[in-house]
């Protein structure tokens, strides 16, 4: 169990998702008289391609958001649980979707901007009795990425070290300790394709109730607005 703790411990995350790429049915003269476009057949976090997002409305990419922001909920939930059953602070809130690029690790699909992809991301706090930020303390999370079969690592940065593992359909969740004790669980998601990253970020916004919790126990989160609540004056 110590080697591979120790492994573990000395296996630094570089992880980066593959980003699949499909090979298109079209002639080569297509491609030599620029009607490829950068990124078109790029699969997101889903596995959808920016043509197969193109046919959803605003209503289906809200609830598809909808669905998104509740499977990242339940990451964070379990991930906490390997640390605290207790209340854990708030550091922002997090019905709303990120708008575009990449996430924290830069994963994203070529051809991903501001205006065409967004990501969803959380974290929460706790301070734990007598912690002082070892490395070791880690161990708990690592051995849950294990037993979920993630790929994960450590990486140490300045005082803090990181346990970050890859879920390997589109999410990735870290913990990290410090020296102060407060330690942080996050959970980003990879870029998702959306028509229009501005009009869903509105169409959330609009129907969100404003303000989130200082505290929560694991599990504990606003409710995601639905499509047929009023929109917020």
């Amino acid at each position: 169990m110590n080697e591979v703790k120790n492994r573990r411990l000395h296996h630094v995350a570089a992880v980066v998702a593959t980003i699949l790429v499909l090979v298109t049915t079209g002639c080569a003269s297509s491609a030599q008289n620029g009607d490829d476009v950068a990124g078109q057949d790029a699969r997101d976090a889903a596995g959808l391609t920016q043509a197969e997002v193109a046919g959803l409305s605003l209503e289906e990419e809200f609830g598809l958001a909808s669905e998104r922001y509740v499977e990242m909920q339940g990451l964070l939930e379990e991930a906490q649980l390997q640390i605290s059953d207790g209340s854990w602070i708030w550091i922002g809130g997090d019905v709303l979707p990120v708008m575009g690029g990449a996430n924290a690790y830069g994963q994203a699909p070529e051809g991903a901007a501001e205006e065409n992809s967004y990501f969803f991301q959380t974290s929460r706090n706790v301070t734990l009795e007598g912690a002082e930020g070892e490395r070791s303390d880690l161990d708990p999370m690592l051995e849950y990425f294990d037993e979920k079969g993630w790929e994960s690592g450590t990486a140490e940065i300045g005082s803090e070290f990181e346990a970050r593992a890859d879920t390997g359909d589109g999410w990735w969740v870290t913990y990290t300790v410090r020296p102060n004790g407060q330690y942080t669980v996050a959970v980003y998601s990879e870029v998702f394709w959306t028509n229009d990253s501005s009009a869903v970020r509105f169409a959330i916004a609009d129907r969100d109730a404003p303000g989130f919790p200082d505290e929560s126990v694991p599990g504990e989160y606003p409710p995601f607005p639905s499509w047929d609540d009023p929109v917020q004056p």
